[in-house]
């Protein structure tokens, strides 16, 4: 139980902390350091929900398999709005 509360705590800090330094907290180096770690993670959960995904639906769960795949198609538009700085709260 521990281990997995140490994980989503890791996990957390890596999607948070890109975030406050894209928000220009951390100087002029900050914002593409911040956009870098922020897509390796989004890519990381690209392959995540597109593989889990993809075997859903090779194991007759469609509507599972479907929404992993929206995910994933979110994960994508999210990549694009990091990099384009199209951010609501930036």
């Amino acid at each position: 139980m521990r281990g997995w509360l140490i994980l989503s705590g890791v996990a957390v800090l890596l999607i948070i902390l890109p975030l406050i330094a894209m928000g220009g907290y951390f100087g002029t180096w900050g914002r593409p350091i911040g956009q870098t770690v922020l897509t390796i993670m989004l890519i990381i959960g690209i392959m995540g929900t597109g593989l889990f995904g993809y075997i859903c639906i090779r194991a007759q769960a469609r509507k599972w398999g479907a929404g992993l795949i929206l995910l994933a198609v979110l994960f994508v538009i999210a990549i694009y709005w990091v990099w384009a700085g199209h951010l609501l709260f930036l």
